[in-house]
């Protein structure tokens, strides 16, 4: 447990504060750009799928970026540790933070009165943002290029506002419309995202 913690509060410290700063930034700078006041749930959803959104992208994406560099990426692969439960671990972390990230958007929102159904909303939101972020994760895994992560998962989110309709439950912006049967598919289809970009990386890196 002493090396899961060490390599988990390494990474924090040297890769991945300026990420959590900037999302840290997002989320205090958003009540400039959208109104968290006496929302409907059909708002309070728009808030979380156009906004919120992107929490996912931010927190989840940059998770293969140390090993960009070749002599970081020699150096982990010669610990005891396999490079596999290292990706995990930041995996994890990530969405344990993208938890607590959906979590203060939701009370913020209703700290400013507004009304929506919190678990429908929460669970809806999570398996959102993680699809959208494990987009990201699993093409910078399996490029080593986290700009091309960052790319793919913005591409889709753009693709979404005029495209949506063709993508049936991977679609995004849902929960708008009223609908929440997608977030079985999508956790389903980010789990198979996360697993695949840890895989393919661990055998690439043989």
């Amino acid at each position: 447990m002493e090396n899961y913690l060490s390599a988990g509060s390494s990474f924090i410290r040297r890769q991945y504060a300026p990420h959590l700063l900037l999302a840290l930034l997002v989320l205090l700078m958003s009540g400039f750009f959208i109104s968290y006041r006496n929302l409907d749930a059909g708002q309070a959803a728009k808030v979380m799928e156009m906004y919120a959104a992107f929490g996912g992208i931010l927190l989840l994406t940059p998770l293969f970026l140390p090993e960009q560099n070749r002599e970081i990426w020699l150096l982990k692969r010669s610990k005891a540790m396999p490079l596999w439960k290292l990706y995990l671990l930041r995996l994890l972390l990530a969405m344990m933070l993208l938890a607590a990230w959906v979590t203060l958007f939701l009370v913020r929102m209703q700290q400013g009165g507004s009304q929506f159904a919190w678990g429908k909303l929460w669970v809806g939101s999570f398996s959102e943002i993680l699809f959208l972020g494990a987009i990201g994760f699993f093409v910078s895994g399996i490029t080593n290029q986290v700009v091309l992560g960052y790319m793919a998962s913005v591409i889709y989110f753009i693709a979404n506002i005029g495209a949506a309709k063709h993508l049936g439950k991977f679609a995004l912006f849902q929960m708008m419309k009223g609908s929440y049967e997608f977030a079985a598919v999508m956790m389903g289809a980010a789990a198979v995202l996360g697993a695949g970009a840890i895989l393919l990386r661990e055998k690439a890196g043989r």
